[in-house]
């Protein structure tokens, strides 16, 4: 089975949950986020491990994840004043407050946590590269 590049689109909640079990345990420099205030959008580019294949191929990918319509956005604990600081994504979440509009929260591993305030759910996953061999398969602790 060889790789076919992602694309997918989130505009309700449980197109949110795809797109997080898609970029669970990706990794990604602090540097390697962007909000472009003009366009009221969010960019992550990121390595995103390849779930969608067979347990036998262990591959990653760069990918980029654009969230829009954004409002307004907090961070709490993220250092973006250190752009070589690396974060392990751990899941996406929409939550709809007054339909359409909500809060994109992105979570990351050690605390860290974005969360958007947005007019209404909207997002793309793209993968931009051709995959690579991964060093290892991430594995989380059922009991943890």
């Amino acid at each position: 089975m060889t790789h076919r590049p992602l694309k997918l689109f989130a505009r309700a909640a449980e197109d949110m949950d795809i797109i997080s079990a898609h970029t669970q345990d990706a990794v990604l420099q602090t540097g390697d986020m962007a909000f472009l205030d003009d366009q009221r959008r969010v960019v992550l580019v990121m390595n995103r491990f390849c779930w969608e294949l067979p347990e036998s191929k262990s591959l990653r990918v760069r990918s980029a994840l654009q969230i829009g319509s954004i409002v307004s956005a907090q961070r709490r604990n993220i250092r973006t004043d250190q752009p070589n600081g690396v974060l392990s994504l751990l899941a996406l979440r929409f939550e709809a407050e007054d339909a359409p509009a909500g809060t994109v929260s992105i979570i990351f591993s050690g605390g860290g946590e974005i969360r958007l305030a947005v007019e209404t759910c909207e997002a793309i996953l793209e993968d931009i590269t051709e995959p690579w061999a991964a060093t290892r398969r991430p594995a989380h602790d059922a009991n943890a």
